[in-house]
């Protein structure tokens, strides 16, 4: 069996506790402007822009001209919830940001119809992400709490907040038809040694 063509890795960094308020203020700042409506939008947008642009460009051109700039934004994404999901303490686009990748290696022949089927057949990802989110949001807090502590996340935290944002990013690149490989879980572990992401 071939791997999933959406890999996401990072190396946990220590952290510093003012990290943790300075993500606390801005969750609470998201949450206040209604956050969820925004992701649902984006959930019925995401593919509908799919089929847009596959309609007007093809599979092939798609793949080849358009997933490069989605997946650039997506990297972005991923440095930014590694950052407000405790993983690492680097800012995405700051230097020493490499601490996190996502790889996409776009594959198949999407078509129109079938980008906007994917608004329906990512419903039960889509589900099992909102199950993954909320037992994460449970550790996140524990986490915050650990890092005031000890400086920094423990290894289990961090493998499962890092499992979800694996399987999260795949779930994204599934509807945006940048590939055919439906999300699936993998729970690899984060290097954790004695160096990983010394601070």
């Amino acid at each position: 069996m071939s791997p999933h063509p959406v890999q996401f890795h990072v190396e946990p960094a220590r952290m510093g506790r003012v990290q943790v308020v300075i993500r606390l203020a801005f969750l609470a700042a998201v949450a206040a402007i209604g956050c969820s409506s925004f992701y649902w939008l984006l959930y019925l947008l995401l593919p509908v822009l799919a089929a847009l642009l596959i309609s007007r460009d093809g599979a092939e051109r798609y793949l080849r001209q358009d997933a490069p700039g989605a997946i650039r934004i997506l990297r972005w994404l991923a440095g930014a919830y590694a950052f407000l999901w405790l993983l690492t303490d680097t800012v995405p686009g700051s230097e020493g940001s490499a601490s996190v990748e996502l790889t996409v290696r776009p594959e198949g022949k999407p078509t129109p119809g079938f980008a906007l089927l994917r608004i329906f057949t990512s419903l039960p990802a889509l589900l099992g992400l909102a199950i993954l989110s909320m037992a994460a949001t449970l550790l996140w807090i524990i986490g915050a709490i650990w890092i005031i502590v000890a400086g920094r996340v423990p290894a289990p935290i961090a493998d499962f907040i890092a499992m979800k944002l694996r399987y999260q990013f795949r779930l994204v690149a599934y509807h945006l038809s940048l590939v055919d490989a439906y999300p699936g879980i993998d729970a690899a572990p984060l290097p954790h040694g004695p160096h990983a992401g010394a601070a």
